[in-house]
């Protein structure tokens, strides 16, 4: 399954049962022995309670039967002593445990319990921990709303009570819920925040999730490169710490990053490893992960059969979970290798039934590759209306999700979270030069007591130099900094307008497409004739829209300010289809892209460009592009 499905959430509930460090298998025996010491010595008490919910804690992702053992006798403790707190530590636990074994109902149980003990009483801390499992567990669950909600109060929470390990996690969380339901400028935003946090604590266990979020979030942009980098950050700690089930899904990410750029069999290895860790850890809903996984690379080489198999492998082990969202997606997995083997019928009944489960949770990129796959069916079928209607579905979709926009934003959140961790080592190092003068002064100053009063006006003349150098070197560098952040600005608004022309003519393309589609089966007397000439006027209305010009003229400004301004000035009044033809060939588009853009033949341009010429009063040796292109207004001046 995609790597953007996969749930994110690790378990609050082992937060404060892991100690704030990394440690190795031979520090985890350590802890075993001074805790199981700590048991012998200490009375039955809440103390001891907590001794044995640590040892737990220790044990949850490396040794599940010892972790249970441990938590079953921390829960029997506290009904002996009737410890309400102790009783809804571990009830929290107990919830989190299902969790880890994806019984759902069970966990939800177990935090209910938890939550219901705790309504009388002002522990915040308990509180907090309840709140996020409640977040945690609806967003495995597929109900991202309602675990949005929760997360919203956990966060608040964690604020009131100054917890940063829970706010960040928090943020951590809601960056999980955006990034499945495709909003993956918000994901990267939280990731981030989430990331600072846990890099300031030093907290190994929390640094690598977040590197292993953001690495994903990457992903999903198509930054492979940075992605890989984060992915390979998070994999050397996950190894550390023996934790086998981050571990996994850490092989998957930079499985799916592979698999992206085509390299399968680099992709099979690390879904391979995967699997091998949830295999070994029995982790139910990993397994099923790393099968869909492979089913995938399956469906990529042709193997058919081999990937349905698989498919319904991890399908199985997704009903028994009860994710819709998981069981939704496999359908539509399952309904492609149909697809892939023409049996229609069959294809169209999986897509049918992803589609009942998919369109109530409110998952717009779930939906995508399944309006695409009725397309694909429908138009094998002939159902020339249903596929036009699905394609229609499936481009609005893919419309909504590709914006410029938020790739912009992903590389202007990466570079504030590079400049602030610069300004945070350069504060620390002025901390220590500072120090450091200090110190020298205090030495001249005893050593040399006589000499004060000249030491004194000579350091005083010294820093006064240094401090016009320094403001000298402050000016100079702010100099830079905003040449560069112009120069920055500017490259941005380039690549923005290049991609704004690149969706007008793929816009085109396929509108025009269509529409001779819709022209070769709107013959005389047809039955879809009617309902087709008015869709071919909807297309002809599409493609001749001003919209996407005005928003295009207006980039194009930014990037060659007051080019058509000057141009007017110098040669006559253009009208609006000549300002569009200027603008592209000062572009340097070629001769079929600026057809394409403006909708009209080649013979059209070359008509176009002779107009233009004529307006320009341009004779006849003079290369019209070549003279836009290098039009002189003194632009740099301007720009």
């Amino acid at each position: 399954m995609r790597s953007y499905f996969l749930c994110f959430g690790f378990l609050i509930v082992t937060y404060l049962s892991i100690p704030f460090f990394g440690y190795s298998q031979n520090t985890l025996q350590s802890q075993v022995d001074s805790l199981s010491t700590l048991l012998t010595e200490l009375e039955p008490s809440r103390d001891k309670c907590e001794v044995y919910y640590r040892l737990y804690g220790l044990y949850l992702y490396q040794d599940m039967k010892k972790a249970e053992a441990y938590l079953d006798q921390g829960f029997a403790m506290a009904q002996d002593i009737n410890d309400r707190r102790a009783l809804i530590l571990a009830y929290d636990k107990y919830g989190g445990m299902a969790m880890v074994r994806s019984d759902y109902p069970a966990a939800i149980r177990n935090f209910e319990i938890a939550d219901s003990l705790l309504q009388y009483e002002d522990w915040p801390n308990e509180k907090t921990l309840v709140y996020g499992n409640f977040a945690a567990i609806y967003k495995d669950m597929g109900q991202y709303d309602k675990s949005l909600e929760w997360t919203e109060r956990f966060i608040e929470l964690a604020v009131d009570i100054n917890n940063q390990g829970f706010e960040a996690f928090g943020y951590s969380l809601t960056g999980d819920i955006y990034q499945v339901k495709g909003q993956n400028e918000l994901a990267a935003m939280n990731y981030l925040k989430a990331l600072r946090i846990y890099e300031k604590q030093n907290d190994p266990a929390r640094l690598a999730d977040a590197f292993r979020a953001l690495g994903a979030s990457q992903t999903a942009f198509l930054n492979f490169q940075d992605a890989q980098e984060n992915l390979s950050k998070a994999i050397p700690i996950y190894q550390d710490l023996n934790d086998q089930f981050y571990l996994a899904q850490a092989y998957r990410d930079l499985g799916y990053n592979y698999f992206l750029q085509d390299s399968l069999e680099q992709a099979r290895d690390y879904y391979r490893k995967a699997l091998f860790v949830s295999e070994q850890y029995e982790e139910t809903w990993g397994v099923a992960e790393a099968q869909s996984n492979l089913g995938e690379i399956a469906l990529a080489q042709g193997d058919i059969q081999k990937s349905r198999d698989l498919f319904e492998e991890a399908q199985v082990q997704y009903k028994a979970i009860g994710n819709p969202l998981d069981i939704g997606l496999q359908l539509r997995f399952i309904g492609d290798t149909y697809l892939a083997e023409k049996n229609y019928t069959a294809a169209l009944n999986n897509y049918q039934s992803a589609f009942q489960i998919l369109d109530t949770l409110n998952v717009p990129i779930a939906l995508q590759n399944l309006h695409k796959g009725f397309y694909q069916t429908y138009e094998a079928l002939g159902n020339t209306n249903q596929a036009l209607q699905a394609y229609k579905e499936y481009a609005t979709i893919s419309d909504s999700l590709f914006t410029v926009e938020k790739v912009t934003r992903l590389e202007e959140l990466q570079l504030i979270y590079d400049v602030e961790k610069k300004d945070q080592e350069i504060a620390l190092l002025s901390k220590d030069v500072a120090l450091g003068r200090l110190r020298t002064q205090a030495l001249i100053l005893g050593g040399i007591a006589v000499l004060f009063i000249a030491g004194l006006i000579i350091y005083m003349q010294i820093t006064r130099r240094k401090k016009e150098q320094k403001l000298s070197q402050e000016r100079h560098r702010n100099q830079q900094l905003e040449i560069e952040k112009q120069q920055l600005e500017k490259e941005q608004l380039e690549r923005e307008l290049a991609t704004q022309v690149l969706q007008l003519c793929r816009k085109n393309e396929i509108l025009a497409s269509v529409q001779q589609e819709v022209e070769d089966l709107n013959r005389p007397g047809g039955s879809a004739s009617k309902n087709l000439s008015r869709l071919n006027r909807t297309i002809e209305h599409s493609l001749n829209s001003d919209e996407d010009w005005a928003q295009f003229l207006s980039t194009f400004e930014k990037v060659h300010p007051d080019f058509l301004n000057h141009l007017q000035q110098s040669d006559g009044r253009l009208s609006p289809a000549e300002q569009r033809l200027a603008c592209l060939l000062r572009m340097n588009l070629s001769s079929k892209d600026i057809a394409t853009l403006l909708n009209i033949s080649d013979q059209g341009v070359k008509k176009a460009r002779y107009r233009l010429r004529k307006k320009l009063n341009l004779d006849s040796d003079i290369n019209l592009q070549s003279y836009l292109l290098n039009f002189q207004w003194k632009e740099t001046a301007n720009s």
